[in-house]
């Protein structure tokens, strides 16, 4: 019996797409269209095993017998490749049941994208193919091909000047334009793509699910994805985890990212941090390379592939220009990039080649009269920069080399990339039509050529970005695990929790606070302040009442003897605000000065790890913007790296003669509430302390946000994507 594949891990869900012995083509037809596109590109494919036409209105197509039915064809059906109009779907699919299909294609389409009606439709027959443990693929799509096994099961219009040999490549993504124009471009750079597919509307399979399968063949080694929403994360954590752990390459290219109108945040940090933060996080610390345009997408593709990451940050640059030399320099400092510092003697064998009026140093100006010094001159003086240990990466800027100059140039850089394992790239500034030959020259030889310094820049920039954040697993958990109590009492039901409420975390995680009463009345007021140390503040607590400095709803330096009336003045601030609970005014004791710091967490959403943020804090902390984040729970050395990456983290290094703050406590603190995140799940919303003070002598919370989701995780359905590629079968499909 063949097993569910609705059970199955992706790989083995994806071998019957990828791998079937046998095809049947539902619909079939003769007629001009898709449908008569998908039956002639799979009939005149490599693909090795069988291809079956169905449609009870012809006898023969493609030079094949065409069966009126699939209970009709002769053997076996593995995959369906379904062309028939949406509403004949259903059906299709109880036929595909009832001989065993467990794999179909649906590319009509007519569901969801249409409204209510087709999603309905699309409803039914999802629950079918659930029904009868058949896997599927769109509707609404172009298909896929799949190099090893020959198989082409797609109408994509790429596909009409053939396929060049397979690169170890895939793309998959829910547009097949976006796709087509991949596939083309790839084809034009000199490599072509082992496996492609478009997954439309993703009724049943998505991206992630499909490329989890990709990454498990040994045929593939970079998988190229095109997102329109962010993904599953519990998939999407499974795909990016198995792609590191495999030494593969994973590139992403995802729409839909401006924001129209972000939700307003009770938090700091929750209007600093992008909603997307815990999907862009994720992909920075699993290595994968996210790009903004299909341009860059198929240049990432086209360096991954061919082993060309460079490995660290320390670009050299040769040009012909020193005002060219000088506008790559800029770009690479404002990418975060750096230009290497070359070594001694790569300098003196540098002087050995290039004019005296050149530049040895970095960038590197071998002038234009090089280039008349014979036809390995501008190789040569290349080839140091290669060998340098400083350097990761190499870019060769041309200008006005064109013509047959340009492609024994071509040819000689072609021979230096093929020495080295480092990136060489080519921007060439000149006419496209001069310098044609040069340029195929380059990308037939597997040289990245582009015409942009800042889109060459850009890409070394995303590549060395997407470096896997190393692991510490054998360091020590040395947090404390929250009481059930505090946990139910807090987080039960979605809710603001005030500062007051909330204490009990800190003192549960370890985080010092101030002394501080909460106190309901004139009275009470007065007996916290004789019994705490003055100065004072006085705030006041409403869960309605995020920011209190902003409804006047704080008072700082308060006498034992003001007590009184700094409660009257508190609490008419707070029942001021329309639609304010006022739960009494917070006394506490006023710290001593120091750094203000905010360390805020955003909860795990959609199956995605809890967001910590840490930063410069205080009430202008949204001016500053002064804050970095990582993917929960963080590790102590994960915690130092991001406060060393505050341009603040000066402030705490013991700036102009300051005593050096008390850093390993903040680290503390970031730990703790980072796993504290992770521990309490999608209970928690967000939670934020703002200001975190540090001194020379250790750290205070001075204010705390809490904000709970409740013991019921949401709704974490992924919305169905839809795709419309104007595909509707004719009537006698």
């Amino acid at each position: 019996m063949v097993p569910d594949l609705h059970d199955a891990p992706p790989s083995a869900a994806m071998q019957a797409f990828l791998r079937p012995r046998s095809v049947a083509v539902v619909g079939a037809t003769e007629r001009p269209g898709f449908a008569a596109t998908t039956l002639r590109n799979a009939v005149g494919s490599d693909f090795r095993g069988s291809v079956h036409p169905v449609n009870p209105n012809y006898e023969q197509l493609a030079g094949l017998p065409c069966h009126p039915s699939l209970k009709a064809v002769p053997e076996p059906v593995d995959l369906a490749l379904v062309v028939v109009p949406a509403a004949a779907v259903p059906g299709v699919l109880e036929d595909c049941g009832a001989v065993g299909v467990k794999a179909a294609i649906i590319y009509s389409s007519g569901f969801a994208e249409t409204g209510s009606e087709g999603q309905r439709l699309q409803e039914r027959v999802l629950e079918t193919a659930r029904e009868r443990g058949i896997r599927l693929l769109g509707p609404n799509c172009m298909g896929l091909f799949h190099q090893p096994s020959g198989l082409v099961a797609s109408f994509t219009s790429a596909l009409n000047t053939g396929l060049l040999p397979s690169s170890g490549a895939a793309y998959v993504g829910q547009s097949g334009a976006i796709g087509g124009a991949v596939l083309g471009m790839a084809k034009e750079r000199g490599f072509g793509l082992t496996t492609w597919a478009s997954t439309g509307n993703e009724m049943d399979l998505s991206v992630a699910e499909i490329a989890g399968g990709l990454v498990e063949s040994d045929d593939i080694r970079v998988v190229a994805a095109y997102l329109e929403s962010i993904p599953d994360g519990e998939t999407w954590s499974r795909l990016t985890a198995r792609v590191q752990e495999l030494g593969k390459h994973l590139v992403v290219l995802r729409s839909g990212r401006s924001e129209s109108g972000r939700r307003a945040a009770a938090s700091h940090t929750g209007a600093m941090v992008r909603p997307d933060a815990a999907f862009t996080l994720l992909n920075r610390e699993r290595g994968v390379v996210s790009v903004d345009d299909v341009a860059s997408l198929v240049d990432a593709v086209e360096v991954l592939v061919r082993d060309r990451r460079p490995p660290g940050p320390r670009i050299a640059v040769v040009t012909s220009s020193g005002g060219v030399g000088s506008l790559m320099a800029d770009h690479i400092e404002a990418a975060g990039l750096r230009l290497a510092e070359l070594k001694p003697r790569t300098r003196e064998e540098l002087g050995e080649l290039i004019p005296a009026y050149g530049s040895v140093a970095n960038p590197v100006d071998v002038t234009a009269q090089l280039f008349t010094q014979g036809d390995r001159a501008f190789e040569a003086a290349c080839s140091p920069l290669v060998t340098d240990e400083n350097v990761d990466a190499l870019v060769i800027v041309l200008t006005t080399v064109t013509g047959e100059r340009a492609v024994t140039i071509a040819e000689g850089i072609v021979r230096l990339a093929a020495g080295t394992t480092k990136p060489v790239a080519v921007v060439w500034a000149a006419s496209h039509e001069e310098t044609l030959d040069g340029r195929r020259v380059l990308r037939t030889g597997g040289v990245p050529v582009t015409s942009s310094v800042p889109g060459q820049i850009a890409l070394l920039q995303k590549l060395v970005q997407a470096v896997p954040v190393p692991v510490d697993a054998t360091e020590p958990d040395r947090t404390r695990a929250l009481p059930c109590d505090l946990v139910d009492e807090l987080f039960a039901a979605p809710a603001t929790v005030t500062e007051a409420a909330g204490a009990r975390l800190l003192d549960a995680l370890g985080i010092p606070r101030p002394e501080a009463v909460l106190t309901t009345s004139e009275q009470e007021a007065v007996a916290a302040a004789d019994r705490l140390r003055a100065p004072l503040v006085f705030k006041v607590q409403s869960p309605q009442i995020a920011h209190k400095s902003e409804v006047h709803g704080v008072r700082v330096g308060v006498a034992a003897d003001q007590a009184a009336a700094a409660y009257r003045q508190i609490r008419s601030a707070g029942e001021a605000v329309a639609g304010a609970q006022v739960e009494g005014v917070l006394v506490q004791e006023m710290a001593t000065p120091g750094t203000e710091l905010i360390v805020g967490v955003r909860g795990s959403r959609d199956g995605y790890p809890p967001v910590v943020t840490v930063g410069i804090g205080g009430v202008a902390t949204e001016i500053y913007a002064d804050v970095v984040s990582a993917s929960a729970p963080v590790t102590r050395e994960r915690a130092r790296q991001l406060l060393r990456g505050l341009r603040g983290w000066p402030l705490l290094d013991g700036y102009r003669g300051r005593r050096r703050a008390a850093v390993d406590a903040v680290v503390d603190a970031v730990v703790a509430l980072s796993r504290a995140a992770v521990e309490l799940g999608e209970r928690l919303d967000e939670l934020e302390i703002n200001p975190l003070v540090v001194d020379a002598d250790g750290i205070s919370a001075l204010d705390l946000l809490i904000r709970s989701r409740g013991a019921e995780p949401p709704d974490g359905k992924v919305r169905q994507r839809t795709r419309d590629n104007n595909a509707t079968p004719g009537k006698d499909d």
